[in-house]
């Protein structure tokens, strides 16, 4: 999504922009504009948006009212829908990468952003979040085959049918691209190759007797270790989802740890005593063929991951993937080193001759991480309406972008839209208990004070 010749980046609001009106707001363009710039360009967390920019314009001596949270919020929803719903160029060279995100409560959210083949054909094809469009944004209360089928077929309608599909093998997301792909048996399935090597990872170490004994030990340590001075041998947190995506958390900390076992004066200089040390971390020297091990089966992973995200999927990407991969001792690296080779080279007998396809979704991943940044609220409110912002975290947003979305989209687009794919949030839910609830308390509290 290139930016059109004449239009600002949001990191180039002017002054002059802060006396620019918007038909029916109470604010000026630069004050929305710079909102927007706060929350996209530098992660900055809505509830803080309205005092930082009142601190630089009071530093400044603007004398230019900084607009509320909630002003702020409905503006980046505003956005999003803007996004959203912007009409997308039909063509049949669009890839699409597809994913699930989900928060408490029963809804989840089918995510759909995509790059033109012409548009990423270039030398650097690491794509970053404005590289990419919005194409649909779904929160659903049910979702299956059928489900996604159908989501995929309304997405289909603003772009026209895509050359390629990048996604996880999610079971109803995977079996609703199996159908849209039925049906158009031109678009091509890629499988993310994060996901990919993760599972063969996940199967590798399940095999490997030493693994499990080694986490243990490693979770005994911390614990060991957290309240005492050797707080700062311990190992960083884990993940719980995707543990097998966060190996190399734990294989670097043991290759840092060894390290610092064979160097009693970096420990002494440290202030930590040498003896302890080597009494709670002494264990590990007996892991080090291990560790050695898995080191070599991470970088033929992270050497594959690379290769895809650089270079993509096309018809000679095993071969030059095995001229790059790392030679291993270990056999179990040679089996990943085997097994990535031959899944590269499935997957490249999908592109036609002179072709490249997307083979990571990873931006995608980074994109709802941003998301949950931004919004601040953990996911312990449920899915909200917040869900629609990550219309305008991706693409190209210009300053008018900005002005565009604030003229052409209405706040009552925005609740219809809220209501009509989220029904009930959990919040809401949370609320009605407590309004209904509010009447009894109080007859109790009567019941109590007469007593």
């Amino acid at each position: 999504m290139v930016r059109e010749v004449g239009q600002r980046d949001l990191a180039m609001v002017r002054a002059d922009d802060l006396g620019v009106p918007i038909a029916r707001h109470q604010y000026r363009l630069g004050v929305v504009a710079s909102s927007m710039a706060l929350v996209l360009r530098t992660g900055t967390r809505l509830q803080r948006v309205p005092e930082l920019l009142s601190m630089c314009w009071n530093w400044s001596d603007i004398g230019v009212r900084a607009a509320s949270y909630y002003s702020v919020r409905l503006w980046l929803l505003r956005l999003g829908h803007y996004q959203l719903n912007r009409p997308k160029t039909q063509a049949d060279d669009w890839m699409w990468i597809v994913d699930h995100t989900m928060q408490l409560g029963e809804r989840k959210c089918l995510i759909i952003v995509a790059i033109r083949q012409s548009a990423w054909d270039g030398k650097d094809r690491v794509l970053r979040h404005e590289d990419v469009e919005p194409i649909d944004l779904v929160p659903v209360a049910e979702s299956n085959g059928k489900v996604v089928y159908q989501q995929l077929k309304k997405a289909a309608a603003k772009t026209g049918v895509p050359r390629a599909i990048v996604s996880d093998r999610g079971s109803d997301l995977h079996s609703g691209i199996e159908l849209f792909r039925q049906k158009h048996p031109a678009t091509a399935w890629c499988y993310d190759i994060k996901h990919k090597t993760a599972c063969l990872l996940k199967h590798a170490l399940e095999l490997d007797a030493a693994w499990q004994p080694f986490v243990t030990k490693v979770n005994q340590f911390k614990k060991q270790v957290s309240l005492t001075a050797l707080a700062g041998l311990a190992p960083p947190n884990q993940r719980s989802k995707a543990r097998y995506m966060n190996v190399d958390v734990l294989v670097d900390w043991a290759k840092e740890s060894l390290l610092r076992l064979d160097n009693p004066k970096a420990l002494r200089k440290a202030g930590l005593k040498v003896r302890q040390v080597e009494e709670k971390l002494g264990w590990l020297r007996k892991c080090i063929p291990q560790v050695r091990r898995w080191e070599e089966m991470l970088a033929v992973i992270g050497a594959a991951e690379h290769y895809v995200r650089h270079e993509g999927i096309h018809a000679k990407a095993a071969e030059e993937l095995a001229a790059l991969l790392p030679k291993s001792t270990f056999p179990a690296a040679q089996r990943l080193r085997k097994q990535l080779l031959e899944f590269v080279e499935s997957q490249g007998q999908q592109a036609k001759a002179d072709e490249r396809l997307l083979g990571s979704s990873e931006v995608l991943e980074s994109i709802i991480g941003k998301f949950k940044h931004v919004a601040g609220e953990r996911g312990h409110h449920g899915m909200t309406g917040m869900v629609l912002s990550i219309g305008a975290l991706v693409g190209t947003i210009a300053v008018e972008t900005v002005q565009a979305a604030m003229t052409q989209t209405t706040t009552q687009e925005v609740w219809n839209w809220c209501r009509s794919h989220l029904g009930a949030t959990v919040q809401s839910v949370r609320q009605s208990l407590s309004q209904a609830l509010q009447p009894e308390q109080k007859r109790k509290m009567l019941a109590v004070e007469r007593a």
